[in-house]
Parts: C-alpha cells; sequence; structure tokens
C-alpha cells in the first residue's frame, strides 16, 4: 500500500514538473539569463562602542566596555541579469542584510536585528528606445555611484559617503558616451514602512547629469523632496529635503585612481547624510561633507586603499542632547590580496571620531574598527 502511494506520488511530481521545465525551456530560449553573486565574510572588531554594529555608523560610547567582536556572512549575496538581447532588460540582486524587528510588547521595548533577512538590493525592469531608456524598479538613487574603497557594507556612510537605493521611476538620456541626462520620482523615504516621507503625499525629485573628460568622468546630481512629521511636538510641521552631489573619478594613472565626491544640503537622511538628523519649519538640518579616496592597484594580485571622510551637519540647528551628533569623520586604509585568482582576502584598519553637542559642551568619541574578509565572486 505504502509502495503504491509512494509510487502514484511520484508520477503526480512529474507530471506537474513537465510544464514547469518546458516554461524554464522556453524562457531560455526568449531572453538571456545570466547568474552571478558573492560569497562574503566578515570578522570585526571595535575597540569602542559604535552604532549599526557591522555597519560602524558611528561612535557611541568611548568606553573599553563597549568594545565588540563580530562575523558575519550575510553580505553574501546573488542575482540574476535577464534581456532580450535588444529593448528590454531586468535585474533582480538580494542579500541577507535585511534585519527583521522584534514586536514591542509591555515587557520588551523591540530590538531591531534580530534575524538576519533576505532583502532586495536590486529589482528593476529597463526599457531602451534610442537614445532614451526608462526604468521602473528599486535601484540606487540618482546618487554619484562613487563610494569608498571600504570593505565594510555600509561603505562609510553618515561620514561622508552619500548612497542609497530606492524604488523609482528612471528617464535616461544618453546623449553621446560621454554625456548623459537623467531625471526620477523616487519613493521619498528610505524606510521601509509608511512614515515621515510617505506621508507629504509627494515623491522626491532626482536629477542627475554625467560627462567623461577624457578617463575621468564627473557626475552632478541634485534632489528636492518633502517629509511630513506625524510624531511629537512637531507633529504636521513640513521638512524641506535638499541636495547637491559632485561626485568624481579621476584615473592619475595606470596605478592610481583618485575619487570622491562633495555635497550640500539638508534632512539628508534618505541618503546617509547629516548623520541621519532630520528636522522640521525653521528647524530642517543643514549639511555638507565628501571624501577622498585613493586606489592603489599595481599589476598583480595585491590593490590598497586609502580614504578620508567628513559629515559635517549645522551645529545651531541641533539641540544640545546626550545623542546629539554634530560632526562624524572617518578616515580608512585597507590592503587587498587575490588568492587562488578567486578569492579576495581584505584587512582594513579605521578611525572613526564622532563629535557631540551635549548639555555641558562638545564632546569627541573616537574609536578603531578593524575587519577581515573574504570575498568569493561567481
Amino acid at each position: 500500500m505504502n509502495k503504491s502511494i509512494f509510487s502514484a506520488a511520484i508520477l503526480a511530481l512529474a507530471i506537474c514538473c513537465v510544464p514547469a521545465l518546458e516554461a524554464q525551456e522556453a524562457a531560455a530560449a526568449k531572453y538571456k539569463v545570466n547568474f552571478y553573486g558573492q560569497i562574503k565574510s566578515d570578522i570585526a572588531y571595535d575597540l569602542y562602542g559604535v552604532a549599526g554594529d557591522d555597519y560602524m555608523q558611528y561612535v557611541t560610547y568611548q568606553k573599553a566596555s563597549e568594545r565588540d567582536f563580530r562575523a558575519s556572512a550575510r553580505g553574501t549575496r546573488f542575482g540574476l541579469d535577464i534581456t532580450d538581447g535588444d529593448k528590454v532588460s531586468a535585474k533582480i540582486e538580494t542579500d541577507f542584510l535585511g534585519l527583521s524587528e522584534n514586536v514591542v510588547t509591555s515587557t520588551s521595548a523591540g530590538t531591531g536585528g534580530s534575524t538576519a533577512d533576505l532583502r532586495i538590493r536590486h529589482a528593476y525592469v529597463t526599457l531602451k528606445a534610442g537614445k532614451f531608456e526608462i526604468l521602473a524598479g528599486q535601484t540606487w538613487h540618482l546618487l554619484p555611484l562613487e563610494l569608498s574603497g571600504t570593505n565594510n557594507d555600509f561603505f562609510t556612510g553618515y561620514s561622508g559617503v552619500l548612497w542609497m537605493r530606492a524604488p523609482q521611476l528612471r528617464l535616461t538620456y544618453k546623449a553621446s558616451d560621454k554625456v548623459s541626462f537623467a531625471a526620477a520620482a523616487v519613493r521619498p523615504t528610505r524606510k521601509l514602512t509608511d512614515a515621515e516621507g510617505t506621508a507629504s503625499g509627494l515623491p522626491q525629485g532626482q536629477v542627475q547629469a554625467q560627462v567623461k573628460v577624457g578617463r575621468a568622468k564627473f557626475t552632478l546630481m541634485g534632489a528636492a523632496g518633502q517629509w511630513r512629521s506625524a510624531f511629537g511636538a512637531s507633529a504636521g510641521k513640513k521638512g524641506e529635503v535638499l541636495l547637491a552631489d559632485l561626485g568624481y573619478n579621476i584615473p592619475l594613472s595606470s596605478v592610481f585612481t583618485l575619487n570622491g565626491q562633495l555635497w550640500t544640503g539638508q534632512n539628508l537622511y534618505d541618503f546617509l547624510g547629516g548623520i541621519g538628523n532630520m528636522g522640521y519649519g525653521s528647524a530642517e538640518v543643514k549639511a555638507s561633507g565628501g571624501f577622498a579616496n585613493i586606489l592603489i592597484k599595481p599589476e598583480g594580485r595585491f590593490s590598497f586603499n586609502a580614504a578620508y571622510g567628513v559629515d559635517n551637519p549645522l551645529n545651531s540647528k541641533i539641540p544640545k542632547s546626550a545623542t546629539a551628533k554634530t560632526k562624524n569623520r572617518i578616515l580608512m586604509a585597507n590592503a587587498g590580496c587575490l588568492v587562488y585568482d578567486k578569492v579576495t582576502v581584505t584587512l582594513e584598519a579605521a578611525k572613526q571620531v564622532t563629535e557631540y553637542k551635549l548639555p555641558g559642551g562638545y564632546e569627541d568619541r573616537g574609536n578603531l574598527h578593524y575587519q577581515m574578509s573574504f570575498k568569493f565572486p561567481f
């Protein structure tokens, strides 16, 4: 009897699989699909306390009792590039850096990040028509895609590097191989739930112009949007989001490349600027900053990066408190080695200093961060 049931189940499964296999074969014949990804493992040690744990956002306490050791493989990712070979293409990419939040109860305030979740990095489709391209879905902001050479998955956000991804509708015009223009309507908050950004009822507008001069590339980006507070004394007030950002990537020789960003704006939480400070009405938080990174890539298996970044909100717009962050600076250096032509092993050290505007005056809190990473792309 058991054998009969087992045989019937196998037959049913085989019948169900036939249409699925036929559909896969049809898709393979119609589209070109490229599977890619990376296995990434990180080991990190912080001499003092930092926010964001693996992300190293800013220094919280300069106390030896706050030191921390962590190991993680959550930077592992995989994705699919799909194209019809002509006018339609798409991408879906995911990793394990999403974080669950525990439910708040009468006995627990809730803790973010108790579980490593699969999350969307990119998920979009593009349609091409001559020199125009329409993109719908989630991908990078129109920020200059210039990042520091750090191996940390937060890319030194809150320390001068602006970056983030968001759902958007984007139009790009490629005037030539050297000049392009783009505009996008973007989800107005990086928070995944309805929040102050979506409460404005307005999309965020972004524009970008990019030009190549010889081997150098320059990107100028602007953004404007609005948040509306629903909490506390500022409930109902509007906060304007404004940003101007210049990115540069300049190969100095076959070995040295300089890249970075220079930016200024206000209420830059969505872009990891202003150390996350937001304000409403007359309390909108202005901030300026940027970073510079030098990549040294001689022939062979070794590479080196050194970077300095600063994020500097306007102090007068931030009230004194135990958590009032008014400046964040970072100095980072790393060395990478390609092993067996497949796996990159990177050793990195960074010094981060966060300035606080406390009731008793200003105070600098520093931390030393050490990280070793193993990355196997495929």
